[in-house]
């Protein structure tokens, strides 16, 4: 027997000792059929000449009946069309309509090449133990709603087609591990698997130079080719002038720590929350400083101290290394990334957690031993040490835990309470809520519909899910909100030569976007417009009294839509700090991960322009996120939680002192006629992901203990 193979055999017995070993097997999901019956393609087994490289097909009689194979919690339900093995179409489900209207509707929208026949139901549950089993193939039973649960042998469909290439019907198992790779969908079965799990790949630790110009230049190539915001942020002429200096300056072996030092470097020429890459293994080695200094106002200052060094909190900083002040952050500001556009207070917020880092990082004369001097406004000096954290004890002063858990709950994505007998309060986290937590949100708001205030709290959220944006600004109105005019954009609408790089695209894809994108004469790109119904009030919670939200420089995606909606609507009062992403349009809704070939560091490129509002006024000045109508600067205090949340409390001294909204500043602009928002506008609140993905790799704060949340260019 080869190596490879005894290999394999001795992988899926231990898979199936494994199964066996820890707990009962998964009962088979097709009724009246054994553990094992009706495969046809088992992982690692060739379909239409195609891998298949983790998924399991099953044949059984059109219409049989199909259960859940184990209690689960339903995370997803889709309808959708496989393409190939690598790829596929698919959206939401619409429970309103039956199956066989919804297929015919998918079929219109998608082009005559689909076929009615394989179009089908998805759905996604996962297990107690974190994993994620994917029904496809099938026709679902009910309604089902993503939150509720499951329980094994509950009905969940019938059996149809789940792919082109498979002639007779069947549906197909794929199963994900908490992490969200590929994982085995036969042993859990307590049959004999085929599933080989991936090999891990040596990570890379240097790159010859022409590796390292090679990975740049493609870089460069797919943010020219498929890139629709690119001619906003960044005059052509200044990317290939960054491209030729980096180009230029490699002469020998590049470490791999250096080539993600100039990834650093060009992620910071684009302005852009959603623009994100990551490396493909971590390379942070763990740091921590005697002091941290950091950006606050118009000046820096201590705001973290290690023991012992206590007696410089808050202290002004007047230099560093002999550099003034103002040179340290003028020169910083260029190497922060991961905002959008024109925003202020997020570049102002790294430049306060992360000035350490951006400072040693990217000052030329900085000391190699990563220590700094800093003069303080009295004239004294402190020369501060670089340390390796090697797991001893470190205790900082202030402790931030309670700063850097704002609006986070132990693993909850939202919290409901009452903070007086007048003030309801919404904490959310994330809108990645599923249709069970929306709706307990729904009864709050019912329940508490007569409550004069409600505060709305998005600080520190990521985005999430263009529906449950939707709902909870139709929960917060009792009249329509704005009908706002924009539009998207995008480069062309396939074959795009920079996908043949991509991770999730191929570069013989030639419609990417839909029938929807159109030319424009004079213009260059394709552009979607259209008409499409403005937010409305929900039928039975759509809240009247005064609405507050709370945002600050983490608020980005659909946590800057949502203040957006109420701002543009003068439907409520915005309290904090500007918000990450900008107001009129963020690049979003699709993405090509674009994999360098010889680092192997993946970027994620944002594929549409998604403008929100084009309307311009002193309100919302052109690039900038949602500016809040009482605005709360950072202070040490505030990090310190000194005085406890001092946005939020800023919000009840608005309520206290009846403050609330003045003019619209929108009202001339409304009386005039206008044109609603084309509906797929709000599927960009539905990214995330960026925006919250589980695959997110952050680079944080270098300080060890409790740290701010905080990204630097949403590597992930």
């Amino acid at each position: 027997m080869k190596p490879k193979l005894i290999l394999a055999t001795l992988l899926a017995s231990a898979s199936l000792l494994a199964a066996r070993a820890d707990g009962e097997a998964w009962l088979w999901p097709v009724v009246g059929a054994e553990a094992g019956d009706g495969i046809i393609y088992k992982p690692q087994t060739y379909i239409d000449k195609q891998l298949n490289f983790a998924d399991l097909f099953i044949a059984a009689p059109l219409d049989a009946e199909v259960v859940a194979p184990v209690d689960g919690k339903v995370t997803s339900t889709g309808i959708g069309y496989m393409e190939s093995m690598t790829s596929s179409r698919g959206g939401s489900v619409d429970f309103d309509k039956d199956f066989d209207q919804s297929v015919k509707e998918f079929v219109e929208e998608c082009g005559p090449r689909y076929k009615a026949k394989y179009v089908n139901h998805t759905i996604g549950l996962r297990t107690d133990d974190g994993r994620t089993v994917y029904i496809g193939g099938i026709k679902l039973a009910r309604p089902f709603k993503t939150g509720e649960t499951v329980s094994r042998g509950e009905k969940l469909g019938t059996v149809r087609y789940s792919y082109e290439a498979i002639e007779e019907p069947s549906i197909k198992i794929s199963v994900s591990t908490p992490r969200g790779t590929v994982s085995d969908p036969m042993s859990p079965f307590g049959i004999e698997s085929s599933f080989i799990p991936p090999e891990e790949l040596k990570p890379v630790k240097e790159l010859t130079a022409e590796q390292a110009r090679d990975d740049i230049n493609v870089l460069v190539d797919a943010f020219i080719d498929c890139y629709p915001s690119l001619d906003d942020l960044l005059p052509r002429e200044e990317l290939e002038a960054w491209r030729r200096k980096e180009t230029e300056a490699i002469t020998g072996t590049v470490a791999i720590a250096d080539f993600m030092a100039i990834m650093d470097r060009g992620c910071a020429l684009l302005h852009d929350s959603h623009v994100a890459y990551w490396p493909e293994t971590t390379l942070t080695v763990p740091e921590y400083w005697d002091i941290n200094i950091g950006r606050i106002g118009d000046g820096i200052k201590v705001w973290l101290a290690n023991t012992g060094f206590e007696q410089y909190l808050n202290r002004t900083v007047t230099a560093v290394d002999g550099i003034p002040a103002d040179s340290v952050l003028r020169h910083t500001a260029r190497y922060v990334s991961g905002y959008d556009a024109r925003v202020e207070d997020y570049a102002k917020f790294m430049q306060f957690a992360r000035l350490n880092d951006l400072y040693l990082g990217n000052f030329p004369r900085a000391a190699a031993d990563r220590s700094y001097t800093v003069t303080f406004d009295d004239g004294e000096t402190l020369k501060v040490n670089s340390h390796i954290y090697k797991g001893e004890k470190v205790k900082f002063t202030p402790s931030l835990g309670k700063f850097s858990t704002v609006n986070r709950y132990n693993g909850r994505n939202f919290e409901l309470k009452m903070l007086d007998d007048s003030t309801a309060y919404i904490g959310l986290a994330t809108f990645q809520l599923d249709q069970v937590e929306t709706e307990r949100i729904r009864d709050f708001i019912i329940e508490h519909h007569h409550t004069p205030h409600l505060i709305f709290d998005v600080r520190n959220n990521g985005g999430g899910h263009d529906e449950v944006t939707k709902k909870l600004l139709s929960y917060c109105t009792d009249k329509p909100y704005a009908a706002v005019k924009g539009y998207g954009k995008v480069c062309r609408r396939g074959n795009f030569e920079s996908f043949g790089n991509s991770r999730n695209y191929t570069a013989e894809m030639d419609d990417i976007f839909g029938e929807e994108y159109k030319a424009e004469e004079g213009r260059d790109g394709l552009y979607a417009r259209g008409e499409a119904s403005r937010i409305l009030p929900d039928s039975a919670a759509h809240y009247s009294g005064k609405l507050y939200v709370l945002t600050n420089e983490l608020s980005s995606s659909a946590s800057t839509l949502f203040p957006a909606m109420v701002m543009r609507s003068h439907r409520g009062l915005i309290i904090g700090r500007e918000t990450r992403t900008a107001y009129h349009y963020m690049t979003a809704l699709k993405f090509a991960d674009i994999c360098l070939p010889n680092s192997r560091v993946t970027w994620r490129i944002p594929l549409v322009k998604c403008v929100f509002d084009e309307t311009e006024s002193p309100r919302v000045p052109y690039g900038r996120g949602v500016v809040p109508d009482i605005y709360v600067p950072l202070t040490y205090e505030e990090v310190a939680f000194t005085d406890g949340d001092a946005i939020l409390n800023r919000a009840l001294k608005a309520i206290a002192d009846g403050e609330y909204l003045g003019e619209n500043p929108f009202a001339e602009i409304d009386a005039a006629p206008t044109k609603s928002a084309p509906a797929w506008i709000w599927w960009v609140a539905g990214i995330v992901a960026i925006i919250a993905a589980a695959t997110a790799i952050r680079k944080k704060i270098t300080v060890v203990g409790p740290q701010p949340a905080v990204t630097a260019c949403e590597r992930r």
